[in-house]
């Protein structure tokens, strides 16, 4: 039993929070619930309290409970993303935390945090970050474009002198490769003119993708979303749709006989996992590090650095977890709180 001073004062913070916030101890039971619950779940507190936290939870995470409940009992901390199910078949996610609160206990207490976004808060962060990442990328491509001119401007002073050790030809085929990244560079400013443009909303993570697959001509590549990208949705604006199709280009242009792309999420440690896969050649451990970084228009180009840094205005991040030779592989992090589950009723 837990001490019933501890528990008190457990229950003073959880049914003052504006938000559900319920306790379990190690043995998954659940110990205290706040009274919002009522409003968003559809239980009383007292149809919860003292019932297995299981049996909210939806059958894909059951494990993922019962594995967090095991750590808590040997004392590991760490928080944990699930989601349970209200009386209506909705489904809500779960940011709980087992950081053993009250230490010398017989068991362990956890709390749970159940509610939405604060979509007003996130907005404002976003807007912030847009800002400040439009500035950054005005401040690259100013950079990019001067340097290019200083080539124009040099190569097209050697065309006075008569005794340049390059040949006009040389030098004309420079100086179109110079402007050719200048255009690059131009066109760049127009793909991320729209980042903050447009406020964050509940976006559905399959139709981005689909929107996104029929923006480009994929010549014949089957492109396919698991039909659980239907049952998502993340907080971000329609610039998601623009990342996607920065990674299909990707794929396309670099791939090597690129046949199949795909599109799936999981779960992770702390929110969900969007992984984009395809079946080309990958990339290689020397790119990987500079992957996301404004390269050679030529080569690279700037579409997953424009990817990287959009995604960094909703909070989320992107890595390449593939295996060289087996194709590509970007997983992108989504946080607790950054996305919601919206499949009705559970199979």
């Amino acid at each position: 039993m837990m001490n019933p001073l501890h528990e008190n004062s457990c229950r003073i913070v959880v049914e003052s929070h504006n938000h559900v916030l319920f306790t379990f101890d190690d043995l998954g039971i659940i110990t205290t619930v706040s009274n919002g619950c009522t409003g968003m779940l559809g239980f009383l507190p007292e149809e919860m309290t003292g019932r297995l936290l299981s049996a909210f939870v939806i059958p894909e995470d059951k494990g993922r409970v019962g594995e967090m409940c095991e750590q808590a009992k040997r004392g590991i901390n760490g928080p944990s993303c699930f989601h349970v199910v209200d009386n209506e078949g909705g489904i809500h996610s779960v940011l709980a935390i087992s950081p053993s609160v009250f230490a010398g206990q017989e068991r362990t207490v956890s709390i749970g945090i159940v509610g939405e976004i604060n979509s007003g808060e996130q907005t404002e962060k976003m807007v912030r970050q847009a800002n400040t990442t439009i500035h950054q990328l005005n401040s690259i491509v100013r950079h990019d474009i001067n340097n290019q001119l200083t080539v124009l401007n040099g190569y097209l002073s050697l065309i006075e002198q008569d005794d340049s050790a390059i040949t006009s030809k040389e030098i004309v085929g420079i100086l179109l490769d110079a402007t050719e990244k200048i255009h690059t560079l131009v066109t760049f400013t127009t793909a991320y003119k729209g980042i903050g443009k447009h406020s964050p909303v509940w976006t559905n993570l399959y139709e981005a993708f689909q929107t996104a697959r029929f923006t480009i001509d994929t010549n014949g590549v089957q492109i396919t979303a698991e039909s659980a990208c239907r049952d998502i949705e993340l907080f971000c604006d329609p610039m998601l749709t623009t990342v996607f199709c920065q990674m299909i280009d990707h794929s396309l242009r670099q791939g090597k006989a690129v046949s199949e792309i795909s599109l799936r999420w999981r779960p992770g440690k702390s929110g969900v996992i969007v992984v984009y896969e395809d079946n080309g050649a990958g990339i290689s451990e020397t790119v990987k590090s500079i992957l996301f970084q404004p390269g050679n228009p030529k080569k690279n180009g700037y579409g997953l650095f424009l990817a990287h840094e959009i995604l960094a205005v909703f909070g989320f991040t992107i890595t390449e977890t593939g295996t060289p030779g087996k194709g590509v592989r970007f997983e992108i992090v989504v946080p607790a709180g950054s996305f919601r589950i919206i499949k009705k009723g559970l199979q």
